[in-house]
Order: structure tokens, then C-alpha cells, then sequence
């Protein structure tokens, strides 16, 4: 029987588990989704290639569970970060946590996902994780009786990606925060007619 590395056979577990996620996440930011395969994995978690089958069937499978976790914990802060808000304040407190954490690279490994030519089940599962994400959108929205609720969710959704991409490419988090958030509440700024 092999050894255990924790107190109890479902800690050693989780933690392996744990190990090979953090590493297929490290590769991915490192080299890119190209070198993310069971050996490297299981070679960078310090584990032998047999371990990784024990957790994950497929490459598709550690990359889906790689999405939910990030995805989780993109939740959590943005979660804990609406709780300790004024309601008032939660439409931008949610637009600058979303800039912010892309500015911190935290929306690194969704953009490499997106490239990832997934199985059709798996690349469902990483649908309803972005379905997810309406979710808080929709929540502020009713929040605010918007009307349409889906649909403007939708839009806004549109306009954090679109301060996404802003702020991967390396504009200020906190001006693409504050323009969207412009945007969100008073329109588009007037403009001189010529």
C-alpha cells in the first residue's frame, strides 16, 4: 500500500489533487495549454504518471477542472467582496474587482481555456461556468429593477469582457473600470455635433 502524506487517506488525496491542478495551472501559464498532457503534469506536481489517472481521466478533464477551480475562486473574492459593500456601491465594486483581478493576471487562465479544443461535454461544462458568471450581473441588475434582466445582463457581460481585453493589452484597470462604470449608470458621454 503507498504511503500517505497526511493525516487521513481523503487529506492525501485532496492534496494530491490539489497538486495536479496548481501544476497544470503553473504549466499553463508558463508554457501554454500545448504542454499540458498527464506526464508533465504528473512529473511538475511530483507524481508519478499513474497518480494522474487516478484523479483525472483525460487531459480535457484536468483543464475542465482547472476552470472551476479558478472560477470558484473568482467567485468567492468577487462574493466576499459584494457582502462587505454597500448595495448601492455593488455594480461598482463588481466592475473594478473584475479589472482588477485582470489586472493581476487572475483572468489568465480563462483566456487560455478559451483557446482549448475540448471534448463537447467538457466544453459544455465550461459553458455553464460562463453562464455563471451572469449570474452576480443579474443579481445586481434585479437589484436595481432593471427590466430584461437576461438581456441586459448580456450587455454588460459584453462590456467587461470588452474591459477584459482593454486591460489585458495593458490599459489602467482602474480608467477602464471607471468608463464602464460611466457607462453603466449615465450612457455614453455627450459628444460635439460637427
Amino acid at each position: 500500500m503507498p504511503k500517505i502524506s497526511a493525516p487521513t487517506v481523503a487529506e492525501h488525496r485532496a492534496a494530491q489533487r490539489s497538486a495536479l491542478l496548481k501544476a497544470t495551472e503553473d504549466i499553463l501559464l508558463e508554457t501554454g495549454l500545448t504542454a499540458v498532457n498527464p506526464r508533465t503534469v504528473a512529473e511538475r506536481a511530483g507524481l508519478s504518471r499513474s497518480s494522474f489517472y487516478e484523479y483525472f481521466g483525460s487531459r480535457d478533464d484536468i483543464l475542465t477542472a482547472v476552470a472551476i477551480d479558478a472560477f470558484d475562486r473568482w467567485a468567492a473574492e468577487i462574493d466576499e467582496a459584494l457582502a462587505a459593500a454597500d448595495t448601492r456601491d455593488h455594480l461598482r465594486v463588481y466592475v473594478d474587482l473584475t479589472m482588477r483581478m485582470t489586472a493581476d493576471g487572475k483572468h489568465g487562465i480563462a483566456s487560455i481555456l478559451q483557446q482549448a479544443d475540448l471534448s463537447p461535454s467538457r466544453y459544455e461544462d465550461i459553458m455553464a461556468l460562463h453562464d455563471a458568471l451572469l449570474n452576480p450581473i443579474k443579481t445586481l441588475l434585479a437589484e436595481r429593477q432593471v427590466p430584461d434582466v437576461m438581456a441586459y445582463a448580456t450587455f454588460v457581460q459584453g462590456l467587461l469582457g470588452s474591459g477584459v481585453q482593454l486591460v489585458t493589452h495593458g490599459a489602467d484597470a482602474d480608467l477602464v473600470s471607471s468608463r464602464i462604470v460611466d457607462i453603466l449608470t449615465s450612457g455614453l458621454p455627450n459628444t460635439p455635433t460637427i
